[in-house]
């Protein structure tokens, strides 16, 4: 048996319902009416794989972080197979005295070494990232910094 499984249920129409081992659920639609298509899932998992490792890392550093967001968009081959061919993703990171080497070299482990969704996907995709630090309680602003990957 697999070490990871999920269950997905057909709803109707294009909506299905994700369940994973601990019960909790997860709405998808193709057509985005009642919940996040499989694809807009996909950027989600990516980008949630890359928080918790940048949280860990940036925390076992004893670097304060306050708050993390992270955008993620990605272009798509045309036609089908509808894969991507590129995903950016940028960071906003907030803290007090956040060092911006620390910040870049916690992205860079989290997508080189750590996330395990990143690592499931295609190698020929154009990956980007970039983050911006803010102070605490501030306004997202300014242009991102770009991280270059170390592998």
């Amino acid at each position: 048996m697999s070490d990871l499984t999920v269950k997905v249920s057909w709803n109707g129409d294009l909506k299905f319902t994700g369940l994973n081992s601990a019960g909790h659920e997860t709405v998808l639609d193709g057509n985005k009416q009642a919940g996040a298509s499989p694809v807009e899932i996909l950027l989600e998992a990516v980008g949630a794989c890359s928080a918790v490792d940048i949280v860990t890392i940036l925390e076992k550093q004893r670097t304060p972080l306050e708050k993390l967001e992270i955008s993620v968009g990605g272009d798509r081959h045309n036609p089908e197979p509808r894969y991507f061919t590129d995903i950016e993703m940028n960071f906003d990171v907030w803290g007090e005295g956040l060092k911006p080497e620390k910040v870049a070299k916690a992205i860079d482990l989290s997508i080189v070494k750590y996330c395990s969704v990143y690592q499931s996907l295609r190698k020929d995709i154009k990956f980007k990232t970039g983050f911006r630090i803010h102070a605490p309680g501030a306004e997202p602003s300014g242009d991102y910094q770009i991280v270059e990957l170390s592998a």
